[in-house]
C-alpha cells in the first residue's frame, strides 16, 4: 500500500515568505488530514521549539486520521543518545511517529558534520533504536542519498542497513539538492529495496530543477511505496514534491486508489485555503490541478471543444479535484461563441427572437464599453440571469456618500452613507473603513444586515480581493472577488472614475451572493 507523509507544517515552514504560528498550524492540519495523508508531520522541536505546544494542542483539539509525526535529527556527534536534547524534544512532543533524518553523503558527513563515518553510522543505530525501545515508529530519511549514492555507493547503502538493523520501518531516500536525474532515482530504490528486506521504501524529492514530480513518478515505477510532500509543494528554497499535482497523478492517471474519490475533490479548495493562511494566495492562479486558469479555454475553438468532448483539452475532470472549466469571453459579439457559453448558464440563444436579439445587443452595447469577462464570469452569468427573468435585483441604489475624513491630527478614514432598496425594505446606513473599496463593501454589508431576509447571507459574504487595471482612454477595469465560505466568484466594473468601477463590481458581486446562482461554486471540505 502506498502511504503518503505531509510535511507542510514542517517543510512549509522552511519556505521563504512563510512564517507559521501555532493558530496557523492548528488551521492548517484539519484541512491537510481531510485529503487522506497516512501521516502528517508537525514540526521540529529542535529548531522550533514552540512546536511542542502544537504537539500538546493538536492531541487535545484535533481529531485527526492521520498519525502525528514529529521531525529531528539523529544524534549529535560524541554524544550519548540519552544525553541529547534532539532526542528528548522528539520524546516529549508525544507524537506516536518520529521521523528521523541522518547524513549518507560523505561530503556532509565529513566536511558538514566534522564527523567520521564510523561515528555518523553509531549516531543512526542508537537514534532509531532508542526510538523504537520507547515504541515510536520510526521513519528514517537518509538526506541527500542520491549524491551519497553517486559519490560512495557503498558506504550510502551501509547507511541504510545500520537503519534497518535498528528497526526502522520506512526508509525514505532524499534528493535535498533537488538535482537527481530519473535514472539515478530509479536505481538508488532498486538498491534500496534490496536492503529493506520486506520495510517500506520511501522518496523525499526536492525540486531545485524542477524534477521533484518526475522523480517520484520514476522512484514509484521502481517499486517505492512511500512518499513525502506538501500542499503547494511549500519548502525551502524551489520546494519538494507536490501533492496537489501528486495526488490526482496517482489516482487519476496510475489507478493508486491513495485517497477516496471524495478526499480527492477537496483539493482545489484545500490548496487554496493552506495558500491563503500561509499568505501566499496570490501565487495560486497558475498552480497546476488547482488553480483558477489551468482549467480555462479562450478561444472560441477550445470552448466548442470542451462542451463538445471535454477531454479534448483537459487532462482531467476539473470537479474531480474541485475545480471549475472557466469559458474566457473575448469578442462576445460572436453569436455560436457567446451561445456556447451562454449554455452553460442554462440560456438557449441558438434560436432566433426578439428576446434573445435583445441579450445580444445588451451584451454588444457593454463589449463597446470595454467590458470583457475572461476573469468575472459571475457578472456574465448574472447579466444573463437579469435579461432572462431567471434572477431579478435585490438592492436598488437611492443614493450613495463617499468621503474621505481627517480624525484628530493625522488619522485618515474613509466614511459612506448608503440610502437603498433591499426587496421590499428601504434602508439607510453608514459605515466607515481604511480605504475606498473596502468602506464600499462594508456599506452593502451593512445594508444586507439591516434586513432580516438578508442579514444570513450578508453575514456569512466577503470581499476577499480586488485588481484594478487601467484599460487606457481614461477607463479603469476593477475585479472584485468574493466568497461566502463555500464558494467564490469574481465581477467586472468598467469606468472612467475608480470609485464607479468599484462600486458597479462590488454591486454586482453582492448581487451574485444573493441570487443563489451557482454557476462558480467552489467544493469545500
Amino acid at each position: 500500500m502506498l502511504t503518503i507523509l505531509d510535511t507542510t507544517l514542517r517543510d512549509g515552514a522552511l519556505a521563504e515568505g512563510i512564517d507559521l504560528t501555532i493558530e496557523d498550524k492548528l488551521r492548517v492540519t484539519p484541512l491537510i488530514d481531510s485529503l487522506g495523508v497516512q501521516y502528517l508531520e508537525g514540526g521540529w522541536p529542535l529548531v522550533f521549539e514552540r512546536d511542542l505546544e502544537f504537539f500538546r494542542r493538536a492531541g487535545e483539539e484535533l481529531q485527526l486520521g492521520a498519525k502525528l509525526t514529529v521531525f529531528g535529527a539523529t544524534r549529535r556527534p560524541e554524544t550519548l543518545v540519552t544525553r541529547d536534547r534532539g532526542m528528548a524534544l522528539l520524546l516529549e512532543s508525544g507524537a506516536p511517529v518520529v521521523h528521523l533524518y541522518g547524513k549518507v553523503w560523505t561530503l556532509h558527513v565529513e566536511k558538514v558534520l566534522g564527523t567520521t563515518r564510523e561515528e555518523n553510522l553509531a549516531m543512526l543505530r542508537d537514534s532509531v533504536s532508542m526510538m523504537k525501545g520507547e515504541g515510536r515508529e520510526v521513519i528514517f530519511t537518509a538526506e541527500h542519498f542520491f549524491d551519497g549514492f553517486r559519490a560512495d555507493r557503498e558506504y550510502a547503502l551501509a547507511n541504510l542497513h545500520a537503519a534497518v538493523e535498528a528497526g526502522a520501518d520506512i526508509l525514505s531516500l532524499g534528493d535535498s539538492n533537488g538535482a537527481s536525474l530519473p535514472d539515478l532515482v530509479q536505481e538508488g530504490v532498486r538498491a534500496a529495496l534490496g536492503i529493506a528486506t520486506g520495510r517500506t521504501v520511501g522518496l523525499h524529492l526536492h525540486n531545485d530543477l524542477g524534477l521533484a514530480l518526475g522523480n517520484t513518478i520514476a522512484g514509484l515505477s521502481a517499486g517505492a511505496t512511500h512518499v513525502q510532500g506538501t500542499v503547494n509543494g511549500y519548502a525551502a528554497r524551489s520546494g519538494i514534491t507536490d501533492l496537489t499535482a501528486l495526488l490526482p497523478i496517482l489516482k487519476l492517471k496510475m489507478g493508486v486508489d491513495v485517497v477516496t474519490d471524495a478526499q480527492l475533490a477537496r483539493l482545489s479548495s484545500v490548496a487554496r485555503k493552506v495558500a491563503e493562511i500561509v499568505g501566499l494566495g496570490d501565487e495560486m492562479d497558475h498552480k497546476p490541478v488547482v488553480g483558477r486558469k489551468v482549467f480555462s479555454h479562450k478561444t472560441q475553438t477550445h470552448v466548442a471543444a470542451v462542451l463538445s468532448a471535454p477531454e479534448a483539452y483537459e487532462a482531467i475532470a476539473p470537479e474531480s479535484v474541485g475545480n471549475q472549466r472557466r469559458l474566457l469571453l473575448p469578442g462576445l459579439t460572436r453569436p455560436t461563441y457567446l451561445a456556447e457559453v451562454a449554455r452553460t448558464y442554462g440560456v438557449d440563444l441558438s434560436v432566433s427572437s426578439a428576446a434573445n436579439a435583445n441579450i445580444l445587443a445588451v451584451l454588444k452595447g457593454l463589449e463597446d464599453q470595454g467590458y470583457t469577462y475572461e476573469d468575472a464570469s459571475a457578472s456574465l452569468e448574472l447579466r444573463l440571469a437579469h435579461l432572462t427573468g431567471s434572477a431579478t435585483a435585490t438592492l436598488a441604489v437611492e443614493r450613495l456618500r463617499l468621503f474621505e475624513v481627517i480624525r484628530g491630527a493625522n488619522q485618515t478614514v474613509v466614511e459612506a452613507s448608503l440610502r437603498v432598496r433591499v426587496g421590499a425594505d428601504s434602508v439607510y446606513v453608514a459605515a466607515e473603513g481604511a480605504e475606498p473599496l473596502e468602506t464600499l463593501y462594508l456599506v452593502l454589508v451593512a445594508a444586507l444586515q439591516a434586513v432580516p431576509d438578508t442579514r444570513e447571507r450578508g453575514t456569512a459574504m466577503r470581499f476577499l480581493g480586488a485588481r484594478v487595471r487601467n484599460l487606457g482612454r481614461g477607463k479603469v477595469r476593477v475585479v472584485a472577488t468574493l466568497g461566502d465560505g463555500e464558494r467564490e466568484w469574481t465581477t467586472v466594473g468598467i469606468d472612467r472614475d475608480l470609485v464607479k468601477a468599484a462600486w458597479t463590481s462590488l454591486l454586482d458581486g453582492v448581487e451574485y451572493g444573493l441570487s443563489g446562482l451557482q454557476g462558480q461554486t467552489v467544493v469545500s471540505p
